[in-house]
């Protein structure tokens, strides 16, 4: 009992802010609200990256609230790093910047370390706010199911930094977050996570630890377009670095589509003609229309479009991965995937089905042009 009590001996709340100063502020009136009803030690340090206007004002809300400020121009596993190397409490707890922290959520974190081997707590992130027809297709994407591991497992390999809490000495054992991925905002939270379950540590999760995040920092189409992207490039390098993970994948929709470009190309060289061009630009129109309309066929035609926004949002993701890949000189991303449990393939059975019949009815299409073309059918 003795170990118990020094490990929840007080909470460091590590926030890194870039900008965004009307969220910062609704976030700091969360935390104030809490922090009052909250009987034990805390502390919220505040990392920031922001331009010089922003940053003075977010120095200025500090100094009204009694939060720390620092100030360090770096990426966001640089800031959290630097909060967890100046925090004074054994567990750190990180809130990203566009979120509001509900009641109760630093005891629910604290009371979660009931074992020496718990080394985080992983807890519940809601979206909140006005949803727009961005924000109706990526519903329809796997995207945002990590922020709801909470409420699905009993422990998670990894969560997302919105609402997760460590042990500082287990981050410090871990080597603290990955500063070496080559892109800032991607693939720290995952990489972490997996880090600190192959030391033997688990990540428990709890419900009950809420924060509601802003649906409005998600809902700019092209900002997304480049993030999810940027997720994707991001999943060849943990993947890189946790081979364990890896599984074969199902063909993907950016692979095949490659894989009929490049034959489109040699087809025109050796003298064939544009006709691979042909069925290139057939796969590309009809594999996303006809998904869609197998996974809408029920609802209602704005649901369609959901549907079939989502589709090429997922193939954004695809395209990072192999990007990256190839970038790297490696196939990896174009046959493999990351698998974090058999939970994950029950998950996804229902959309690998409708993706197959999604392919199969594309290649009728196909095979119906090249006998129109051909002269097959008169």
């Amino acid at each position: 009992m003795e170990g118990r009590n020094k490990i929840i001996a007080g909470v460091s709340i590590v926030i890194p802010t870039r900008n965004r100063i009307d969220y910062v502020q609704c976030l700091f009136n969360s935390l104030h609200s809490e922090l009052r009803t909250f009987d034990g030690l805390a502390e919220v340090i505040i990392i920031d990256n922001s331009d010089p206007e922003d940053s003075r004002l977010i120095a200025d809300l500090c100094e009204k609230y009694g939060y720390k400020f620092r100030f360090l121009g770096g990426s966001i596993s640089e800031s959290r790093n630097y909060g967890v190397e100046i925090a004074k409490y054994p567990i750190i707890l990180f809130i990203d910047s566009d979120c509001e922290v509900t009641p109760g959520i630093i005891q629910e974190h604290l009371q979660s370390y009931t074992e020496e081997d718990i080394g985080g707590v992983l807890g519940l992130t809601n979206f909140t706010g006005k949803k727009n027809w961005i924000w109706r297709a990526i519903e329809k994407t796997s995207f945002l199911i990590a922020f709801s591991f909470a409420k699905r497992m009993e422990y998670a390999l990894w969560g997302p930094c919105t609402n997760i809490s460590f042990r500082k000495d287990v981050l410090n054992k871990a080597g603290g977050f990955r500063t070496e991925f080559p892109f800032d905002f991607s693939g720290e939270d995952v990489d972490i996570g997996l880090r600190i379950n192959e030391l033997g540590y688990k990540i428990k999760c709890n419900p009950n630890a809420v924060v509601n995040h802003a649906r409005e920092t998600w809902s700019n189409l092209w900002d997304f377009c480049k993030k999810i992207f940027r997720w994707g490039r991001t999943d060849f390098h943990i993947l890189k670095n946790h081979h364990q993970l890896s599984d074969i994948d199902f063909p993907k929709f950016s692979t095949v589509l490659l894989f009929l470009f490049i034959l489109s190309i040699i087809f025109n060289i050796i003298g064939c003609g544009w006709k691979m061009v042909e069925l290139l630009m057939i796969w590309l129109l009809c594999t996303p229309i006809i998904e869609s309309f197998l996974r809408s066929c029920k609802t209602t035609l704005t649901d369609f479009f959901s549907y079939y926004l989502s589709f090429w949002f997922i193939s954004i993701f695809e395209f990072g991965a192999i990007f990256e890949s190839l970038r790297n000189r490696c196939l990896l991303m174009l046959h493999r995937k990351i698998v974090y449990g058999k939970g994950q393939l029950v998950f996804e059975w229902d959309n690998r089905v409708i993706k197959s019949w999604s392919y199969t009815l594309t290649l009728i299409v196909f095979l119906f042009v090249l006998l129109i073309g051909s002269g097959g059918l008169w």
